[in-house]
């Protein structure tokens, strides 16, 4: 036995009537929302995407402010030297630090300069900066190695993996890692063959974003 359908009709005019006043509710709630998400005061939850232990680095997208002081807020790109300007500190060194190691930081130093008496400071990343390793010289597939934001760093090994190995004529036991650190230039060499000799016992040189590696051709 087939189970009856039934058919509700209703006049075009009440069925506007009926759902206008929802769209009408919902429209206002969405444009609440946004109006709040805009304002000048609006607090950004100070947890970064990542995790608490993620590292700043050169070129991310910093927003600090101090709750309940709107003419605090600022957003800032970090410099390529680390820095950001800091409302009445001044430059501040942030990168290669957590976000509650910058936040601890400034809270005592507006204390100690007796700005504010208990501050409570908010730094957050609103877009993090690209960071890469640059593989090069006699390895299978030279090439730049995109790391995931959760990496502050990884092992020259998986580097040299990543780039498919060395080629024949490598000279593993000088690779080459460049590096700046505050705006200084820095070389290692890196054993690599010696590395793999010690089966493991001898710590992985640890590769940070922006390093280049080369590995240089063997003379014959």
């Amino acid at each position: 036995m087939k189970t009856p359908v039934i058919r509700l009709s209703f006049p075009v005019p009440l069925l506007i009537a009926l759902l206008c006043p929802l769209e009408s509710i919902c429209r206002a709630a969405a444009d609440e929302a946004v109006a709040h998400a805009d304002a000048p005061g609006a607090m950004v939850s100070s947890k970064p995407a990542v995790g608490g232990d993620y590292r700043i680095s050169p070129r991310d997208l910093v927003q600090f402010q101090i709750f309940e002081e709107p003419d605090t807020l600022i957003l800032q790109r970090v410099s390529a030297s680390g820095e950001i300007s800091v409302p009445m500190l001044g430059l501040v060194k942030v990168s290669d630090r957590t976000l509650r190691e910058v936040e601890e930081s400034a809270q005592k130093a507006y204390i100690e300069r007796k700005f504010f008496v208990h501050p409570q400071v908010i730094v957050t990343v609103q877009a993090y900066a690209p960071r890469s390793i640059s593989v090069l010289g006699q390895v299978n597939h030279p090439e730049q190695i995109m790391l995931p934001i959760e990496a502050g760093h990884i092992g020259i090994m998986q580097a040299i993996t990543l780039a498919e190995g060395f080629t024949r004529l490598a000279k593993s036991d000088e690779v080459r890692v460049m590096r700046t650190v505050d705006g200084r230039e820095e070389q290692h060499v890196v054993n690599i063959e010696g590395y793999l000799a010690s089966k493991g016992a001898q710590a992985d040189f640890q590769l940070r974003p922006d390093d280049i590696v080369f590995v240089p051709e063997r003379v014959f």
